[in-house]
């Protein structure tokens, strides 16, 4: 080992154990040479890089190991560094004596005192550089071959970077596009059947309309499973939050369930505690959240009950602790799954022969949305069967609302029906689908709204020029010009600064909604949407507008 003096302890030792480790590691090496008595001490390290079980015990034997071409240059550096008190590095070869393979050390001295006896003593260490030097080379050349190394290695991560940005864009443009193209004819599918629902047709006819309804609404949640991991994966799940009714949020859930609990013949029980309020939330993802859980528990009970329940774990100044449970008598989760069933794409049962469907999306999805909104969740089996599944929201508290202020809900459309019929205004409808346009159309005649239309951003804008309408709906992916730029044309036409345009796209992913905003709409309404959805966007709007 290589001390400072010649004696030693166990713990120096130790510590030279781990030394000769950390030279292994990192193909190095030290040697010294006490200049007064002409003796060489050598580390594991050098030892290993020269293949030799003896380490020379001279200045004679360490210059041995020493390439004969590289050799006066050596001697020069040890002369000139014990001359001046300093020290220096050089490259230089040797000949490995166990294999004769050749190697390149760059090898950096000092001129050192010991402290015991103040005698003059060289310390040097060496390192293998064979791979950044091939050939002879100096210590310049050996930095410049490093440096080229970094700079490729950037070069590479930057491509890298550069690919996987342009493979996420490309991701990105593709769920946008199949977004589109699958929730525009989903659109037409689920708005003539709800206007079909409204009329009176035998009930064989409204059964099949409701299947049909049923068969579009799962199409529609299996799309917005995908697009919601979408967000998730590229952290944009957005929260729209405003003014929250938890109660009614559930009630809404129970609508959508029941028919399906009942076909099964399932009881579905509710429990719910007062709760404190106003509180602000998300209602559509507080909605989803519940609705999936609910669902959920219907599908894998096929008798007894689910009990859905609503309760208040913990108020905290100006902030509450909520908890949903959905609590079935099933046939429970096995204990092996209860850790990963919150997970993407994983299920209790990943056989491809399994029969109650889905992606294996919706409690990943829930799990998501109870993280954003500071809440967790969790599966706990029952004693008699089945399975619990909960979940936590700590939701902001607000003050109700002072005199002067807006309700915290808009009046329904029904409430204003006679409001609008009073107008003689025209709407425009712009959207190249006509199935679209008929039916958009439809819905507005419900309420005796009267509308043109038209199939192209440059139509709409033309339309626009000649004709003050009183709102425009206007959909995104248009033919010529996109409902954007359309957008931004109309808006600079003269009397049209606050006409109210309301933006309408099977593209839902994050940034959609913003780029509408920066574009001069007012509103905007997903594909495919309910008709009081629709007229909701529409009459919240107009009653802006004429209040403004």
């Amino acid at each position: 080992m290589l001390r400072g003096t010649d004696g030693g302890t166990s713990e120096a030792d130790d510590a030279d154990s781990l030394l000769e480790a950390g030279e292994r590691l990192q193909r190095s090496g030290a040697w010294r040479w006490r200049i007064a008595s002409d003796s060489v001490r050598c580390t594991a390290g050098w030892r290993h890089i020269h293949g030799c079980s003896v380490a020379p015990a001279s200045l004679a034997e360490l210059e041995a190991t020493i390439a004969p071409p590289d050799l006066p240059a050596f001697r020069s550096l040890l002369q000139n560094a014990i001359a001046g008190g300093g020290g220096g590095s050089l490259v230089h070869r040797i000949v490995r004596r166990a294999d004769g393979a050749e190697r390149c050390l760059l090898t950096r001295l000092q001129v050192l005192c010991a402290a015991t006896d103040r005698q003059p003593q060289v310390i040097a260490s060496v390192r293998d550089v064979t791979d950044e030097e091939r050939g002879e080379a100096g210590p310049q050349d050996a930095g410049a071959t490093l440096a080229a190394a970094v700079e490729e290695r950037i070069r590479q991560l930057a491509a890298a970077r550069d690919e996987a940005e342009a493979a996420s864009s490309a991701k990105s443009a593709f769920l946008a596009n199949m977004s589109h193209e699958i929730r525009t004819p989903l659109t037409t599918i689920v708005g003539l059947v709800e206007l079909m629902r409204r009329e009176q047709l035998p009930a064989k006819q409204l059964d099949r309309l409701e299947k049909m309804n049923e068969a579009a609404r799962h199409l529609l949640c299996l799309i917005d499973g995908v697009l919601d991991l979408a967000k998730i994966e590229a952290g944009k799940l957005i929260l729209n939050e405003t003014t929250v009714d938890l109660t009614r949020i559930l009630a809404s859930v129970v609508e959508m369930v029941g028919e399906q609990a009942r076909e099964k013949g399932l009881r579905l029980l509710t429990e719910v505690q007062p709760l404190p309020g106003p509180l602000i939330g998300d209602p559509t993802r507080i909605r989803q959240a519940m609705l999936n859980y609910a669902s959920n528990a219907i599908k894998f009970t096929e008798r007894g009950s689910v009990t859905l329940r609503l309760q208040a774990l913990q108020e905290e100044g100006s902030s509450v602790l909520l908890r949903f449970e959905a609590r079935d008598t099933g046939i429970g989760v096995p204990a092996a799954a209860r850790g990963r069933i919150f997970r993407q794409f994983e299920q209790a049962g990943n056989s491809p022969q399994r029969a109650d469907g889905g992606a294996g999306l919706g409690l990943a999805i829930v799990s998501q949305i109870a993280a954003r909104m500071g809440g967790e969740v969790g599966i706990e089996a029952a004693a008699d069967g089945g399975s619990t599944f909960w979940f936590t929201l700590r939701l902001q508290k607000v003050a109700r609302k002072r005199s002067g202020q807006l309700p915290a809900e808009m009046p329904t459309a029904a409430a204003e029906t006679a409001e609008r019929r009073r107008s003689d205004s025209r709407l425009l409808i712009v959207d190249d689908e006509r199935n679209n346009r008929e039916l958009i159309l439809a819905m507005l005649e419900t309420v005796d709204l009267r509308a043109d239309c038209a199939r192209s951003g440059e139509e709409a804008v033309a339309q626009a020029a000649k004709k003050r309408y009183a709102l425009i709906l206007m959909d995104l992916q248009l033919p010529q010009i996109d409902g954007i730029e359309a957008t931004r044309r109309i808006r600079r036409l003269p009397a049209y600064e606050s006409v109210p345009i309301i933006g309408l796209s099977g593209n839902v992913l994050a940034g959609v909604v913003d780029e509408c905003q920066r574009a001069g709409m007012d509103d905007f309404v997903g594909k495919p949407f309910s008709m009081d959805a629709l007229l909701e966007a529409v009459t919240r709007c107009l009653r802006s507008s004429s209040a403004a």
